[in-house]
């Protein structure tokens, strides 16, 4: 994923990485790393949304990124693509002009017309079956198919 980012946004001197909550994050950071090295010019700002009840903005808030740096939403897996949704049209709001969005894994049944750009890995699943990351080991990331 990172080699992908990397070849879509090599001209540009910054990023801003949008985690969706904690498990975003954990993902954000571990392409943060990569980018790091394969892009060491870039500078990569990260921000976090806590995207539950309150929907809580951490870290870099878009009002503090300039509207021409390119936006990439992090999530560990797109389900229904709601939460993903929810804060697309958030920075969309915000005057962003680019705006992609990177998974680990995408499931193909969802509710809203979410592209995933970047993807770690497709997973065609029935809709009763749910995927679940576990980040407890950044070492040792696992998917699972329940």
């Amino acid at each position: 994923m990172a080699l992908e980012i990397a070849e879509s946004f090599a001209e540009y001197e910054d990023l801003y990485f949008v985690a969706i909550n904690e498990r975003g994050m954990s993902i954000a950071l571990e392409l943060n790393h990569e980018l790091d090295r394969i892009l060491p010019d870039c500078t990569i700002s990260l921000g976090n949304v806590h995207a539950s009840e309150d929907y809580k903005w951490e870290g870099i808030l878009p009002n503090m990124v300039a509207m021409s740096t390119p936006v990439i939403i992090v999530d560990d897996v797109i389900h229904s693509g709601g939460t993903a949704m929810q804060v697309l049209v958030d920075l969309y709001e915000h005057g962003f002009e680019i705006i992609r969005t990177a998974f680990l894994a995408q499931r193909e049944h969802r509710d809203y017309p979410i592209q995933a750009n970047f993807v770690g890995v497709s997973i065609a699943t029935t809709l009763q079956e749910h995927v679940f990351f576990n980040n407890e080991d950044p070492g040792d990331l696992k998917l699972y198919l329940i």
